[in-house]
């Protein structure tokens, strides 16, 4: 009995390892074809494949979803930090932020997606939520440490990150927002 309890003990934490730890396939849509813009995760797609308040930003190369801001490497530098700075980290926004590192293919990740859209739209105006695909940006999850996913970084100008790792309630994620974030 204790052997067979093991082994059934073995197997689910081998079955949830593989269910987030393996990259299987790329899940990301890409609503225009000609634009030159980051991939919309399929992640923030609706229930019927298509993308949830997408909009396109006039004066660069990013989408928003709603206020959720998916980011390239490049624009990541541009908006949230120099990763390559010898100085260490330094903040650029004015805003405080939350990073959420995240892959097409991790099930909680897709769990909390829906949570940051509401609270991005929710807090507009006072903090600022972004989006990075470990996938896509392997260096800025260097940058990090991020080993695992979902990772939630939290930002606030003139201070240090902090982090959470693994997938958050949206109360949890609302509470860090008002005690840590807008304080």
């Amino acid at each position: 009995m204790k052997r067979l309890f093991h082994y059934l003990l073995f197997s689910i934490a081998t079955i949830a390892f593989v269910a987030c730890g393996s990259s299987s396939n790329d899940e990301s849509v890409s609503t225009d074809s000609t634009t030159n813009t980051t991939d919309v995760p399929a992640t923030l797609l609706n229930g019927n494949g298509t993308t949830a308040s997408v909009t396109k930003q006039a004066d660069n190369d990013e989408k928003v979803i709603s206020t959720v801001q998916v980011l390239t490497t490049e624009q990541f530098v541009e908006k949230v930090c120099d990763i390559n700075n010898p100085k260490g980290f330094q903040y650029k926004g004015k805003l405080p932020a939350i990073v959420d590192f995240y892959a097409d293919w991790c099930g909680p990740c897709r769990g909390i997606a829906p949570f940051l859209v509401e609270l991005a739209k929710e807090y507009e105006g006072k903090i600022i939520i972004y989006k990075v695909n470990i996938d896509k940006c392997p260096e800025v999850a260097s940058a990090f440490g991020v080993e695992s996913i979902p990772t939630l970084l939290y930002l606030k100008p003139n201070a240090q990150p902090t982090a959470t790792v693994g997938a958050l309630k949206k109360e949890e994620i609302k509470k860090i927002i008002e005690d840590s974030l807008l304080k």
